[in-house]
């Protein structure tokens, strides 16, 4: 017999057998034995189901499992034993076993609103068999996908879509880790964190430079480059729980550990000066410590100090005085030619400076793009760490571009230090050591070739200012170079276009 049944309760007999305990003789010892099994340091598991069955009725993507009783018109309950004993006590309360009498109060309230669910819709089967493989796929576990595969901690999380901005933080990292490394190892371990502990672990500033993490919002990405220390903090959090990393303190600690192992050599241990932030409360972000201290004069400058206030800087940071003419985009900037020579022209308007020079107008149009224009994933750990200062120094330029215009100075000489280490780094990938010419040899020898293919597949349109470069019309190059000596004021404009060429580069050639 195998059929769908609607069967009232009282014909439904509690298993004695029941395996979540030991065999009993009688249905009121087995009521006694699920209560027991079932309670909490306050209230018990089988009065709150019955309180959810009253509000929602019962599950109805399980059925009931029920065997017939040779001989009477009842059936021994197979599966879902608890919702019968949290219906039968609700309707019954004088069947409420001794020692649980207290609860009997509250199953009362509940006995009139349960009438309604007293004829329960059971699935009937004699085929001893079927129903042990029915049981099995219920409670034995995943069985290699057989069987019920449960969520885990961040597919929870995710579902149930009321973490907070920590646990939305490591959900958005988990999805990136599968996006862009498939269902391997690090996507795997990091799945198995609950969210909170995750979101916890990557709250910190110092613990995101480290492991090459980027915040934005409730959106966290991995930049690469950091795989086995990654890996290796992770499994740390999965094993040690909380513990490990509780405080923030403990958090850094950690990861300097883990990179004092795993990566000795790396830079990944030496934090931007922009992202210390070790007076941070716990749950600050990032954005509200970068606005609290950037501009301020906190702290004595010592060796690795950050630039604090626009006055600190030494004068090549100061915004120079040069001839300037309108681009194409009408923008004013400095014009540079494919030589590297500062080429005079007129201007429309400007303000005359005591030389007689014009000073060159703010640009504007270009203030609210982000450098770059994709996220990059440099190969080299060292490239990549100055790839992600860069990235998060232009970040706060760009949410307050007035204040922090003293910052595009910083950028401009290290998008030349960017490209300089990518350079060293793909030779020393070579066993070959170029010294100084490494970033000359390295433009024309592997960037130029490389960059040149790439237009030949996807046309010189869709390339403009590369094609520019690779036909020497567009001073890459040079800009580089008087931005490094402070000869040129670093405009914003050239320095979003000059920024997207190094990301075409480096995705071509050192990604």
């Amino acid at each position: 017999m195998k059929e769908r049944q609607i069967i009232d309760v009282d014909d439904l007999i509690v298993d004695e057998e029941n395996p979540r305990f030991e065999a009993v003789s009688t249905e009121d010892d087995a009521l006694f034995s699920i209560l027991k099994d079932q309670s909490l340091a306050s209230g018990n598991k089988i009065l709150n189901l019955a309180r959810d069955i009253v509000e929602h009725g019962l599950n109805v993507s399980e059925l009931l499992v029920v065997t017939p009783i040779d001989g009477t018109k009842a059936f021994l309950v197979r599966e879902g034993n608890r919702r019968v004993t949290a219906i039968k006590l609700s309707l019954h309360t004088d069947r409420i076993p001794s020692g649980f009498n207290n609860l009997a109060p509250f199953f009362a309230e509940l006995s009139g609103a349960m009438q309604s669910h007293r004829n329960i819709e059971c699935y009937v089967c004699d085929d001893e068999e079927e129903i042990r493989r029915l049981l099995m796929l219920r409670h034995g576990g995943e069985s290699g996908g057989v069987g019920t595969v449960k969520w885990n901690s961040a597919q929870t999380a995710r579902f149930s879509q009321e973490g907070n901005s920590q646990s939305a933080r490591a959900l958005s990292l988990i999805d990136h880790l599968r996006d862009q490394y498939g269902q391997g190892e690090l996507w795997y371990v990091a799945a198995a964190i609950p969210a909170t502990n995750l979101g916890r672990l990557i709250s910190t500033p110092e613990v995101r430079q480290m492991l090459g993490i980027k915040v934005d919002g409730s959106a966290a990405c991995y930049l690469g480059g950091h795989d086995a220390l990654l890996l290796d903090v992770l499994k740390a959090v999965r094993e040690g729980g909380v513990g490990p990393i509780y405080s923030k303190e403990a958090r850094v600690q950690l990861v300097e550990s883990a990179a004092e192992r795993v990566e000795p050599d790396s830079l990944s241990r030496i934090r931007l000066p922009l992202d210390m932030a070790s007076d941070v409360d716990r749950g600050e972000t990032q954005e509200e410590y970068c606005n609290s201290r950037i501009g301020t004069d906190a702290e004595e400058p010592g060796p690795n100090a950050s630039v604090s206030n626009k006055s600190t800087l030494p004068n090549v940071f100061n915004e120079a005085h040069l001839p300037v003419v309108a681009d194409n985009t009408g923008e004013w900037q400095a014009d540079i030619n494919s030589s590297g020579e500062t080429v005079s022209g007129g201007c429309k308007s400007g303000v005359m400076s005591a030389g007689g020079t014009i000073r060159r107008k703010p640009v504007t149009r270009s203030a609210d793009k982000r450098m770059f224009g994709h996220t990059l994933r440099p190969k080299g750990p060292k490239s990549n760490d100055i790839y992600r200062g860069i990235d998060w120094i232009d970040e706060q330029y760009v949410r307050r571009p007035e204040e922090f215009a003293y910052l595009l100075p910083i950028l401009g000489f290290s998008l030349r230090l960017l490209m300089e280490i990518v350079a060293r780094e793909y030779y020393e990938s070579l066993g070959e050591d170029c010294g100084d010419q490494s970033l000359t040899k390295f433009l024309k020898d592997v960037a130029k070739p490389a960059v040149a293919a790439k237009m030949s597949v996807v046309g010189r349109n869709n390339l403009a200012l590369a094609s520019e470069w690779i036909d020497g019309k567009y001073a890459f190059e040079a800009f580089f170079a008087k931005w490094a000596h402070g000869t040129l004021a670093v405009d914003r404009s050239a320095l979003v276009r000059q920024s997207e060429l190094v990301a075409l580069i480096i995705d071509e050639v050192w990604t």
